[in-house]
């Protein structure tokens, strides 16, 4: 039987925008509860997510970022004319998940590589900031939080400059496929739009198999394709499912996080001053924004074998959501959960999640939001929120961050 309060979940209606009161009431009165609309059991419980992030073997990630519904045949027959749909190394498990993940790890571990890109993104971002800063507004998500990572990402991955803007339309509208807000219409144009990113991705692919240039493309192709002997199709479509999705998320997700940031130290204007005051505290905020804002606030996973969880008994074969949002506002782990304070000293959330599965772009992802931050502090320091707007964040259940954020200074 389907209690009352779970019967209530509404993820991307009711508690859209913002689930914290109901996931405080759920951690409360049912840590662990099945939840129709989802067809999933929703797990809100810090040491509950914990437990089951580290154990891969229990609680596969074969559905990671499964849609809320089926793709409508529209778009669905486009899709089928491209590459087939292949695990990357978010959804898959075991060997798999190593061979795929491992070159990633590789190529963002590599000496120095973050710290170079530190004052490349510096750059970066104060050229964003000579392009609005003589204005008297502007919306900071679209002339800065969204280009920010954006260029980052397509330096890293190794994009021309005049391929990003179909990377970046290609990975939105990847993410974009089976979202509730999509008419058939829409959804068919934003398939047509993924298959143009394929065929990017392949190009790219076959580029720097024959020709590395050192850059993250070239490093992939490398270990998941050794040799000289062409890519064979089975090998292109892994090679643009990993792209794929991995670079959507490196730097959508960061936009998100930047977002997030500015509007939590806006909103409470006192944290932005101390901030301006105290420089030495934005790793703090920027932890203290990623654990009660994080930008993936949720994540499946299906049970592999009969499981207990906060007393609940799960068979197998079924579906869970891991309350990242939930979890990262525990009062069993974090004093004062709610509160929004930037000289709480960090310590371990769910922003990156946990386990093998730990995002592998956690490091540079940071030091982006880090540098978002302080150049801000130190070229606008009375940036402020326009008066009475409506910040609406991304209609989601696994990628949330403000749309628009309207500033001035």
């Amino acid at each position: 039987m389907v209690s009352e309060l779970a019967a209530s979940f509404d993820p991307l209606g009711t508690h859209g925008e913002d689930p914290y009161a109901f996931y405080a009431q759920a951690r409360r009165e049912e840590p662990v509860f099945y939840s129709p609309r989802l067809d999933a059991w929703v797990v809100t419980r810090f040491g509950d997510v914990d437990a089951i992030l580290k154990n891969p073997e229990g609680f596969s990630s074969v559905n990671s970022l499964r849609p809320l519904r089926d793709l409508y045949p529209a778009a669905s027959a486009v899709l089928a004319t491209g590459y087939p749909q292949r695990p990357d190394h978010v959804t898959s498990d075991g060997q798999d998940h190593r061979r795929l993940r491992t070159p990633y790890v590789r190529h963002l571990t590599t000496p120095g590589l973050v710290k170079e890109r530190e004052a490349t993104i510096r750059k970066r971002a104060d050229t964003l900031v000579d392009s609005f800063a003589d204005l008297d507004g502007a919306d900071l998500v679209a002339r800065y939080a969204g280009p920010l990572p954006l260029e980052t990402a397509a330096e890293l991955f190794g994009f021309a400059p005049d391929d990003v803007p179909l990377a970046d339309a290609g990975s939105r509208a990847l993410f974009s496929l089976g979202s509730p807000d999509s008419t058939e219409d829409e959804e068919e144009r934003a398939a047509v739009t993924v298959l143009a990113f394929q065929q990017l991705l392949a190009e790219y692919a076959r580029r720097r198999h024959a020709t590395p240039t050192g850059d993250l493309i070239s490093d992939v192709v490398a270990a998941l394709v050794p040799g000289a002997e062409p890519l064979t199709f089975d090998q292109e479509a892994e090679l643009v499912a990993t792209f794929g999705s991995t670079f959507g998320a490196s730097h959508i997700t960061t936009a998100d996080g930047i977002g997030s940031a500015l509007h939590l130290l806006l909103a409470h204007r006192d944290q932005w001053e101390l901030l301006c005051e105290r420089p030495e505290l934005v790793p703090n905020a920027v932890e203290e924004v990623l654990r009660l804002e994080p930008p993936i606030p949720t994540m499946f996973r299906r049970v592999t074998r009969p499981a207990t969880v906060a007393g609940v008994d799960l068979p197998e074969g079924v579906d869970v959501l891991l309350a990242f949002a939930a979890a990262n506002r525990d009062e069993e782990r974090y004093p004062d959960a709610d509160r929004f304070d930037v000289t709480r000293t960090p310590s371990r959330h769910f922003a990156f999640g946990a386990g093998v599965h730990t995002c592998v772009g956690a490091a540079l992802a940071r030091v982006q939001m880090r540098v978002a931050l302080q150049t801000l502090i130190e070229r606008l320091p009375g940036l402020r929120l326009v008066p009475d707007q409506r910040v609406q964040v991304r209609r989601s259940i696994n990628v949330r961050g403000p749309l628009a954020l309207e500033l001035r200074w």
